[in-house]
């Protein structure tokens, strides 16, 4: 179901693994000095003296989850097979194309117009996706800076081209999960694909949020979660990743099914 093969010029595959990397390294350090502040017992106690920090934060996502759930069982009762499948792709394909083109978009002219033409394929999908659901224009988010380029499983979060709420109108609130989980989980297998697995950032908790919102199972969503171990072989984590994302379309295809049944 997901991820393609591309190449590119020996030097300039390792010019933008060095840059990805650069990036990843900062992100980390962020994210390290973050998580050492939010964790410590003062800023925990802090937070929720101030009322921004609930004691169980997995609850509270739970019972949202189970909100999703009944204000869109009307749409999941009524709409033909493939509709969870159907939004799941789409994020898909525009967070792998987004991906693809941003990497290179401060790259050389050649590796640009690779980035672009590999994307292509992606892009044109899920614009069919979105015609076949009424859902309106779908195009991947481009990125013209570092900045923008680094932001974009964030910009799909703050639903930059309003495709998130158009799935929401048309279709349902779990499809808007579903959604958001495929741009995340689509944007993180172009860059395991990308570098032959030598790169690896899974945006965990966007991805635990979103598949818990969806409905899908932790067995299924924590795998596409999970970095890679230090020692585990580049090839290893490409084919590890596929196996999750075959999985977690093995397991989002036998929901389709069940609500077709009576």
């Amino acid at each position: 179901m997901f991820m393609s093969q591309r190449s590119l010029p020996f030097a300039e595959i390792w010019r933008v693994l060095a840059y990805t990397l650069a990036i990843a390294i900062a992100f980390i350090a962020v994210g390290r000095l973050q998580m050492a502040f939010f964790s410590a017992p003062s800023t925990q106690q802090w937070l929720q003296g101030m009322g921004w920090l609930q004691a169980d934060p997995s609850q509270a996502l739970r019972q949202q989850a189970e909100q999703i759930a009944a204000d869109s069982k009307p749409a999941l009762q009524r709409l033909p097979g493939g509709h969870r499948m159907a939004a799941l792709r789409l994020g898909y394909e525009l967070g792998y194309a987004s991906q693809l083109i941003g990497v290179y978009a401060m790259s050389a002219p050649e590796a640009r117009a690779l980035g672009q033409q590999q994307a292509a394929p992606h892009a044109a999908l899920a614009a069919q996706i979105a015609v076949q659901w009424g859902l309106g224009e779908a195009q991947p988010l481009g990125a013209e800076s570092l900045r923008e380029f680094t932001e974009l499983g964030t910009r799909y979060e703050a639903d930059e081209s309003g495709l998130a709420a158009r799935i929401e109108s048309k279709l349902s609130p779990l499809h808007r999960q579903l959604y958001l989980l495929g741009t995340q989980v689509g944007g993180e297998a172009a860059r395991i694909e990308d570098s032959g697995g030598r790169f690896s950032l899974p945006p965990q908790t966007l991805i635990a949020r979103h598949a818990t919102l969806a409905g899908i199972e932790p067995g299924l969503w924590q795998p596409l979660a999970a970095p890679p171990a230090p020692a585990e072989p580049p090839a290893q984590v490409v084919q590890r990743y596929r196996a999750a994302l075959q999985a977690l379309a093995a397991g989002v295809a036998a929901q389709d099914a069940a609500d077709g049944r009576p």
